[in-house]
């Protein structure tokens, strides 16, 4: 059995695992919110961050890394950079996968196949996280942006108050 085929076969138990280890971040009370609530409005994180990762899931074994797997990151790590969350943390739900797959081939032993396209799947995982640091570092790159901008907005407009402000007239030679 090739290890695509045990991936598609196990979903539901792999698909599972990794999305405890997306929640579990989150303190505990909210880890069975965000996994039980499936409806879009009234829990739109864990709504969310399971299609998202669903879809992601799906798009893993195909060749490189695709527009939709990188929008699926970006939908996930856009949620996760707003958060207080570390890095590490923000991050680490992508290399749990590699784990969780070893752990379900051990149970499952589909073959010697599946185990020869591990380290290709492992790899591509690692591709993948990598795509997500940048994701995410832009992510909070862009958050911090518009806290500066939104700090000196509030300055200008706290020195325009009290008329500490004054316009400089253009001044235009004649040469």
């Amino acid at each position: 059995m090739s290890l695509e085929q045990f991936l598609i076969e196990q979903k539901g138990s792999i698909l599972g695992r990794w999305l405890d280890t997306l929640f579990d971040v989150y303190p505990e009370g909210s880890h069975g919110f965000l996994r039980k609530a499936k409806e879009r409005f009234s829990n739109p994180v864990g709504y969310t961050l399971t299609k998202e990762l669903e879809v992601l899931y799906t798009e893993i074994p195909k060749e490189g890394i695709s527009e939709k797997a990188l929008t699926c990151l970006n939908n996930i790590l856009r949620i996760r950079a707003v958060q207080d969350l570390k890095p590490s943390e923000a991050l680490s739900f992508i290399f749990d996968l590699k784990t969780i797959v070893r752990d379900e081939l051990r149970k499952k032993k589909p073959g010697n196949g599946a185990q020869l396209e591990l380290v290709g799947l492992e790899k591509k995982i690692d591709e993948i996280g990598l795509e997500a640091f940048d994701i995410y570092s832009n992510c909070k790159k862009k958050i911090y942006d518009l806290r500066v901008n939104e700090i000196k907005r509030q300055v200008s407009r706290l020195m325009e108050r009290a008329n500490l402000v004054c316009e400089i007239p253009d001044v235009s030679e004649d040469l």
